[in-house]
Protein backbone atom coordinates (compact mmCIF):
# COMPACT_ATOMS: atom_id res chain seq x y z
CA UNK A 1 0.00 0.00 0.00
CA UNK A 2 1.11 3.65 -0.54
CA UNK A 3 1.53 4.74 3.07
CA UNK A 4 1.48 8.37 2.65
CA UNK A 5 -1.11 10.42 4.33
CA UNK A 6 -3.22 12.48 2.46
CA UNK A 7 -3.11 16.29 3.12
CA UNK A 8 -5.85 18.16 4.92
CA UNK A 9 -7.12 19.77 2.03
CA UNK A 10 -7.81 16.97 0.17
CA UNK A 11 -9.65 15.35 3.68
CA UNK A 12 -11.84 18.75 3.27
CA UNK A 13 -12.31 18.43 0.02
CA UNK A 14 -13.96 14.88 -0.11
CA UNK A 15 -16.05 15.53 2.85
CA UNK A 16 -17.28 18.16 0.42
CA UNK A 17 -18.56 15.65 -1.97
CA UNK A 18 -20.67 14.03 0.83
CA UNK A 19 -24.73 15.86 0.64
CA UNK A 20 -26.60 15.70 3.82
CA UNK A 21 -29.72 15.45 1.23
CA UNK A 22 -28.41 12.54 -0.33
CA UNK A 23 -28.15 10.08 2.68
CA UNK A 24 -31.67 9.57 2.10
CA UNK A 25 -31.49 7.76 -1.01
CA UNK A 26 -30.24 4.60 -2.45
CA UNK A 27 -26.65 5.19 -4.54
CA UNK A 28 -27.31 6.52 -7.72
CA UNK A 29 -24.84 4.03 -9.66
CA UNK A 30 -25.50 5.28 -13.25
CA UNK A 31 -23.09 8.82 -12.39
CA UNK A 32 -20.31 6.75 -11.23
CA UNK A 33 -20.17 4.55 -14.56
CA UNK A 34 -20.54 7.28 -16.24
CA UNK A 35 -17.33 9.03 -15.18
CA UNK A 36 -15.55 6.01 -14.70
CA UNK A 37 -16.22 4.77 -18.42
CA UNK A 38 -15.03 8.74 -19.25
CA UNK A 39 -11.57 8.43 -17.19
CA UNK A 40 -10.79 4.95 -18.42
CA UNK A 41 -11.91 5.48 -22.26
CA UNK A 42 -13.76 1.79 -22.25
CA UNK A 43 -17.77 1.98 -23.45
CA UNK A 44 -20.54 1.52 -20.25
CA UNK A 45 -21.56 -2.18 -21.81
CA UNK A 46 -17.63 -3.64 -21.14
CA UNK A 47 -17.39 -1.73 -17.98
CA UNK A 48 -18.65 -3.42 -14.23
CA UNK A 49 -17.96 -1.79 -10.82
CA UNK A 50 -16.52 -3.66 -8.36
CA UNK A 51 -15.82 -4.04 -4.48
CA UNK A 52 -12.26 -3.35 -5.66
CA UNK A 53 -10.30 -5.42 -7.22
CA UNK A 54 -10.97 -8.60 -4.77
CA UNK A 55 -14.70 -8.20 -6.11
CA UNK A 56 -13.93 -8.37 -9.74
CA UNK A 57 -11.49 -11.63 -9.35
CA UNK A 58 -14.43 -13.19 -6.88
CA UNK A 59 -17.16 -12.19 -9.71
CA UNK A 60 -14.72 -14.39 -11.57
CA UNK A 61 -14.79 -17.77 -9.56
CA UNK A 62 -18.50 -16.73 -8.77
CA UNK A 63 -19.76 -16.69 -12.14
CA UNK A 64 -18.25 -18.84 -13.99
CA UNK A 65 -18.55 -21.73 -11.59
CA UNK A 66 -14.90 -22.88 -11.10
CA UNK A 67 -15.74 -25.30 -8.83
CA UNK A 68 -13.38 -28.54 -9.53
CA UNK A 69 -11.42 -26.74 -12.62
CA UNK A 70 -8.53 -25.29 -12.23
CA UNK A 71 -6.72 -21.48 -12.25
CA UNK A 72 -3.27 -20.37 -12.29
CA UNK A 73 -2.10 -17.83 -9.99
CA UNK A 74 1.13 -15.72 -9.67
CA UNK A 75 2.34 -16.36 -6.00
CA UNK A 76 2.85 -14.82 -3.78
CA UNK A 77 0.32 -12.12 -4.19
CA UNK A 78 -3.10 -11.12 -2.71
CA UNK A 79 -4.12 -13.96 -0.52
CA UNK A 80 -7.92 -13.27 -1.10
CA UNK A 81 -6.87 -14.95 -4.84
CA UNK A 82 -6.13 -18.30 -2.82
CA UNK A 83 -9.03 -17.63 0.04
CA UNK A 84 -11.67 -17.75 -2.69
CA UNK A 85 -10.00 -20.79 -4.42
CA UNK A 86 -10.26 -22.46 -1.04
CA UNK A 87 -14.04 -20.97 -0.58
CA UNK A 88 -15.06 -22.57 -3.72
CA UNK A 89 -12.79 -25.87 -4.13
CA UNK A 90 -11.19 -24.48 -7.19
CA UNK A 91 -7.65 -26.37 -7.92
CA UNK A 92 -4.36 -23.71 -8.36
CA UNK A 93 -1.83 -24.13 -10.31
CA UNK A 94 0.84 -21.68 -9.17
CA UNK A 95 3.15 -19.41 -10.68
CA UNK A 96 6.52 -18.63 -9.51
CA UNK A 97 9.39 -17.62 -10.87
CA UNK A 98 13.21 -18.18 -9.66
CA UNK A 99 15.25 -16.39 -7.17
CA UNK A 100 16.65 -13.74 -7.03
CA UNK A 101 15.31 -12.01 -9.95
CA UNK A 102 11.70 -14.28 -10.12
CA UNK A 103 11.25 -13.44 -13.79
CA UNK A 104 8.40 -15.05 -15.46
CA UNK A 105 8.79 -15.86 -18.97
CA UNK A 106 5.89 -15.90 -21.96
CA UNK A 107 6.70 -19.80 -22.17
CA UNK A 108 6.29 -20.57 -18.76
CA UNK A 109 2.76 -18.85 -19.11
CA UNK A 110 1.87 -20.64 -21.31
CA UNK A 111 2.86 -23.95 -19.49
CA UNK A 112 0.70 -23.01 -16.80
CA UNK A 113 -2.27 -22.06 -19.31
CA UNK A 114 -2.61 -25.29 -20.70
CA UNK A 115 -3.03 -26.65 -17.37
CA UNK A 116 -5.74 -23.97 -16.24
CA UNK A 117 -9.63 -22.46 -16.99
CA UNK A 118 -8.57 -19.37 -16.25
CA UNK A 119 -5.32 -17.45 -15.98
CA UNK A 120 -4.98 -14.95 -13.47
CA UNK A 121 -1.70 -12.40 -14.30
CA UNK A 122 -0.62 -9.80 -12.28
CA UNK A 123 1.02 -7.17 -14.31
CA UNK A 124 3.13 -5.53 -13.31
CA UNK A 125 3.39 -7.58 -9.92
CA UNK A 126 4.24 -5.86 -6.73
CA UNK A 127 5.74 -8.79 -4.24
CA UNK A 128 8.41 -10.31 -6.42
CA UNK A 129 8.50 -7.22 -9.32
CA UNK A 130 7.40 -8.66 -12.79
CA UNK A 131 6.12 -6.78 -15.42
CA UNK A 132 5.01 -7.92 -19.60
CA UNK A 133 5.44 -5.39 -22.36
CA UNK A 134 2.12 -5.52 -24.35
CA UNK A 135 3.20 -7.57 -27.01
CA UNK A 136 4.17 -10.18 -24.31
CA UNK A 137 0.55 -9.87 -23.43
CA UNK A 138 -0.91 -10.41 -26.23
CA UNK A 139 0.96 -13.40 -27.37
CA UNK A 140 -0.19 -14.97 -23.97
CA UNK A 141 -3.94 -13.30 -24.34
CA UNK A 142 -3.89 -14.88 -28.05
CA UNK A 143 -2.50 -18.59 -26.86
CA UNK A 144 -4.64 -18.61 -24.09
CA UNK A 145 -7.79 -17.76 -26.85
CA UNK A 146 -7.49 -20.34 -28.69
CA UNK A 147 -7.10 -23.28 -26.25
CA UNK A 148 -10.15 -21.78 -24.59
CA UNK A 149 -8.36 -20.11 -21.49
CA UNK A 150 -10.25 -16.96 -19.92
CA UNK A 151 -7.44 -14.62 -19.05
CA UNK A 152 -7.82 -12.21 -15.94
CA UNK A 153 -5.37 -9.75 -16.15
CA UNK A 154 -4.86 -7.80 -12.41
CA UNK A 155 -3.86 -4.32 -13.27
CA UNK A 156 -4.10 -2.70 -9.79
CA UNK A 157 -0.31 -1.71 -9.99
CA UNK A 158 -0.09 0.55 -13.25
CA UNK A 159 -0.21 3.73 -13.55
CA UNK A 160 3.66 4.00 -12.05
CA UNK A 161 6.07 3.23 -14.40
CA UNK A 162 3.74 0.82 -16.19
CA UNK A 163 1.17 1.54 -18.37
CA UNK A 164 -2.62 -0.08 -18.58
CA UNK A 165 -3.29 -2.88 -21.70
CA UNK A 166 -6.76 -1.37 -21.98
CA UNK A 167 -5.96 0.57 -25.14
CA UNK A 168 -5.81 -2.98 -26.69
CA UNK A 169 -9.11 -4.75 -24.78
CA UNK A 170 -10.82 -4.69 -27.64
CA UNK A 171 -8.69 -6.95 -29.28
CA UNK A 172 -9.58 -9.84 -27.07
CA UNK A 173 -13.10 -12.11 -26.44
CA UNK A 174 -11.54 -13.89 -23.28
CA UNK A 175 -9.66 -10.85 -21.68
CA UNK A 176 -11.14 -9.38 -18.05
CA UNK A 177 -8.83 -6.25 -16.90
CA UNK A 178 -9.40 -5.79 -13.34
CA UNK A 179 -7.83 -2.49 -11.48
CA UNK A 180 -9.14 0.06 -8.46
CA UNK A 181 -7.44 2.96 -6.75
CA UNK A 182 -6.23 1.34 -3.44
CA UNK A 183 -2.98 1.77 -4.65
CA UNK A 184 -3.02 5.44 -4.90
CA UNK A 185 -3.49 5.79 -1.47
CA UNK A 186 -7.26 5.26 -0.97
CA UNK A 187 -7.96 1.59 -0.25
CA UNK A 188 -10.67 2.26 2.85
CA UNK A 189 -13.19 2.51 0.06
CA UNK A 190 -12.63 -0.41 -1.79
CA UNK A 191 -13.27 0.93 -5.27
CA UNK A 192 -12.48 -1.28 -8.44
CA UNK A 193 -13.76 -2.02 -11.54
CA UNK A 194 -12.97 -4.49 -14.65
CA UNK A 195 -13.45 -4.50 -18.29
CA UNK A 196 -13.94 -7.12 -20.88
CA UNK A 197 -16.12 -8.06 -23.90
CA UNK A 198 -19.15 -7.40 -24.39
CA UNK A 199 -20.88 -11.29 -24.08
CA UNK A 200 -18.57 -11.68 -20.60
CA UNK A 201 -19.35 -8.76 -19.07
CA UNK A 202 -23.32 -10.02 -19.33
CA UNK A 203 -22.06 -13.03 -17.60
CA UNK A 204 -20.02 -11.30 -14.46
CA UNK A 205 -23.28 -8.94 -14.39
CA UNK A 206 -25.80 -11.74 -13.87
CA UNK A 207 -23.86 -12.09 -10.34
CA UNK A 208 -23.52 -8.44 -8.96
CA UNK A 209 -25.29 -7.25 -6.44
CA UNK A 210 -28.00 -4.76 -6.24
CA UNK A 211 -25.34 -2.15 -5.38
CA UNK A 212 -21.90 -2.24 -6.59
CA UNK A 213 -21.02 0.69 -4.27
CA UNK A 214 -22.47 2.31 -1.31
CA UNK A 215 -23.24 6.08 -1.59
CA UNK A 216 -19.69 7.39 0.21
CA UNK A 217 -17.39 5.03 -2.30
CA UNK A 218 -19.48 5.82 -5.16
CA UNK A 219 -18.72 9.73 -4.34
CA UNK A 220 -15.32 9.11 -3.23
CA UNK A 221 -15.11 7.73 -6.84
CA UNK A 222 -15.80 10.75 -8.23
CA UNK A 223 -13.73 12.83 -6.04
CA UNK A 224 -10.33 10.82 -7.12
CA UNK A 225 -11.09 11.58 -11.09
CA UNK A 226 -12.02 14.70 -10.33
CA UNK A 227 -8.76 15.12 -8.61
CA UNK A 228 -6.43 13.55 -10.90
CA UNK A 229 -3.81 15.87 -11.25
CA UNK A 230 -2.89 15.54 -7.07
CA UNK A 231 -2.38 11.72 -7.42
CA UNK A 232 -0.26 12.50 -10.61
CA UNK A 233 2.10 14.51 -8.46
CA UNK A 234 1.91 11.97 -5.63
CA UNK A 235 2.85 9.16 -7.63
CA UNK A 236 5.47 11.03 -9.59
CA UNK A 237 6.99 12.19 -5.57
CA UNK A 238 7.28 8.68 -4.50
CA UNK A 239 8.60 7.59 -7.44
CA UNK A 240 11.75 10.44 -7.45
CA UNK A 241 11.78 9.25 -3.87
CA UNK A 242 12.35 5.76 -4.86
CA UNK A 243 14.87 6.84 -7.10
CA UNK A 244 16.60 7.85 -4.04
CA UNK A 245 16.40 4.97 -1.77
CA UNK A 246 17.45 2.68 -4.36
CA UNK A 247 20.66 4.76 -4.46
CA UNK A 248 21.17 4.88 -0.84
CA UNK A 249 20.25 1.29 -0.25
CA UNK A 250 21.98 0.22 -3.21
CA UNK A 251 25.48 0.79 -1.13
CA UNK A 252 24.95 -1.91 1.27
CA UNK A 253 27.03 -4.77 0.09
CA UNK A 254 24.87 -7.62 2.22
CA UNK A 255 21.35 -6.59 -0.02
CA UNK A 256 20.88 -7.18 -3.46
CA UNK A 257 18.79 -4.48 -4.28
CA UNK A 258 15.38 -4.62 -6.55
CA UNK A 259 13.66 -1.82 -8.74
CA UNK A 260 9.60 -2.37 -9.38
CA UNK A 261 7.60 -0.94 -11.78
CA UNK A 262 5.97 1.05 -9.06
CA UNK A 263 6.76 2.35 -5.68
CA UNK A 264 7.76 -0.13 -3.78
CA UNK A 265 11.38 -1.27 -3.15
CA UNK A 266 13.17 -5.19 -2.94
CA UNK A 267 16.35 -6.18 -0.88
CA UNK A 268 17.34 -9.74 -1.29
CA UNK A 269 20.01 -12.07 0.25
CA UNK A 270 20.69 -15.43 1.08
CA UNK A 271 22.03 -14.93 4.25
CA UNK A 272 18.08 -16.03 5.93
CA UNK A 273 19.31 -14.60 9.36
CA UNK A 274 20.27 -11.41 8.42
CA UNK A 275 16.85 -10.66 6.77
CA UNK A 276 15.05 -11.58 10.05
CA UNK A 277 17.16 -9.50 12.29
CA UNK A 278 16.73 -6.93 9.70
CA UNK A 279 12.96 -7.30 9.96
CA UNK A 280 13.27 -7.48 13.47
CA UNK A 281 15.52 -4.37 14.24
CA UNK A 282 12.90 -2.61 12.13
CA UNK A 283 9.79 -3.66 13.85
CA UNK A 284 11.37 -3.06 17.36
CA UNK A 285 10.96 0.74 15.84
CA UNK A 286 7.28 0.35 14.96
CA UNK A 287 8.60 0.10 11.01
CA UNK A 288 6.72 -3.19 9.61
CA UNK A 289 7.94 -4.27 5.94
CA UNK A 290 6.44 -6.89 3.92
CA UNK A 291 8.15 -10.50 4.81
CA UNK A 292 7.32 -12.21 0.90
CA UNK A 293 9.91 -15.11 2.11
CA UNK A 294 12.77 -15.34 4.48
CA UNK A 295 15.53 -13.69 1.82
CA UNK A 296 13.38 -11.29 0.80
CA UNK A 297 11.91 -7.72 2.26
CA UNK A 298 9.74 -5.46 0.62
CA UNK A 299 9.41 -1.37 1.33
CA UNK A 300 7.10 0.91 0.05
CA UNK A 301 8.84 4.24 -0.05
CA UNK A 302 7.95 7.29 2.04
CA UNK A 303 8.54 10.75 1.57
CA UNK A 304 8.38 11.10 5.57
CA UNK A 305 12.07 11.44 6.61
CA UNK A 306 11.74 10.17 10.06
CA UNK A 307 10.70 6.51 8.73
CA UNK A 308 13.17 6.99 5.82
CA UNK A 309 16.04 7.46 8.55
CA UNK A 310 14.65 4.55 10.85
CA UNK A 311 15.07 2.34 8.09
CA UNK A 312 18.53 3.50 6.35
CA UNK A 313 20.15 3.36 10.43
CA UNK A 314 18.50 -0.15 10.30
CA UNK A 315 19.52 -1.94 7.36
CA UNK A 316 23.01 -2.80 7.85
Amino acid sequence: MVMEEHPAFIHEALLEKFKVEDLHQYPDMWHPYDVLSKYLDVEQNRLLITRGAEGAFKQVYETFNLTGKTVGIPLPTCAMYTVYADAYNVNVVPIKGEAPDYKLTVSYIKDIARQVDVLFVINPSSNLANFFKKEDLKEIIDFCSSIGVVVFLDEVYTGWEHESYLPYLERHDNLIISSSFSKIGFPSIKTGWLATSVDLKKRLESTRGAYELDYFCCKALEFIIDNVDYFRKLKRDLLNVKKEWIKHLSCNSNFTVYDSALYTIRLYSEDKKLVKDTFDRLYDNKIVVNVIDDTNLQFSVSRNKNVEKIIFDNIK
